[in-house]
């Protein structure tokens, strides 16, 4: 890694400790949410009825994080079980869940562990490298972000993680999966585990940590609801 990866890294690390994160909209941890019971099923899980502008409304008000993903509209999860293993392969119908972001830069899929997992593949992304030796019999993935109790960048997995081809989660929109919510931007996607207060953000391919509590960002407050016109300035 050179000087100056270093000196971002450095740079990055001592906001999160001071501030909760790097990007420069967010600002210190404020709030604590309640917590959510473990992976849901579509049974346990329902849509949002809220109308676009109340809803746009409400999340232009939110005070944090966790209440402005919470707010969003959220759309049916049985939508987002299809996906492929692997580019070149076909579609399927999984019992786990997968979606993207719509410009298909950030893929995510529900990953059968012992422990609730989420893992998302910022594509085009910064990577974190492989570290000097890993278990035998896995594949690092220094593009993976994976979101249990709390997140990190870059995994080593015996099998692909994150699937390809999946529905896309339009900007404005939440999709809630049991502890897991994850609010999709024009320019990425912002994630928590909503018991542990603990997520990440990916937003131009960038990753930070962030936490429920953290103030919203802009990013998160004045996106339209999902099938609103953008506004548009002279």
């Amino acid at each position: 890694m050179g000087k100056s990866a270093v000196g971002m890294v450095l740079v990055c690390a001592a906001a999160i400790v001071a501030l909760g994160g790097c990007f420069a909209e967010d600002g210190p941890s404020t709030k604590e949410l309640p917590p959510t019971d473990e992976l849901s099923t579509e049974k346990s899980v329902t849509t949002t009825t809220t109308s676009r502008s109340t809803t746009t409304a409400a999340r232009s008000g939110a005070q944090t994080i966790g209440e402005a993903i919470s707010i969003a509209p959220r759309v049916d999860n049985t939508d987002y079980h299809e996906a492929a293993p692997a580019e070149g392969e076909p579609v399927e119908d999984t019992s786990e869940f997968h979606f993207s972001t719509a410009d298909g830069q950030v893929r995510c899929s529900t990953v059968d562990r012992d422990t609730a997992t989420l893992a998302c593949d910022a594509a085009g992304g910064a990577t974190q490298p492989e570290p000097d030796s890993t278990p035998a019999g896995c594949t690092w993935h220094g593009s993976y972000v994976v979101l249990a109790e709390s997140s990190r960048q870059g995994s080593c997995t015996d099998t692909p993680w994150v699937w390809v081809r999946s529905e896309p989660l339009l900007s404005g929109s939440t999709i809630s999966i049991g502890r897991f919510q994850c609010l999709a931007v024009p320019t990425g996607l912002y994630c928590l585990n909503t018991r542990s207060d603990n997520g990440f953000a990916i937003r131009d391919g960038a990753y930070r940590v962030i936490s429920g509590a953290d103030p919203a960002p802009a990013a998160l407050t004045e996106i339209p609801a999902p099938g609103a016109p953008a506004t548009t300035t002279g």
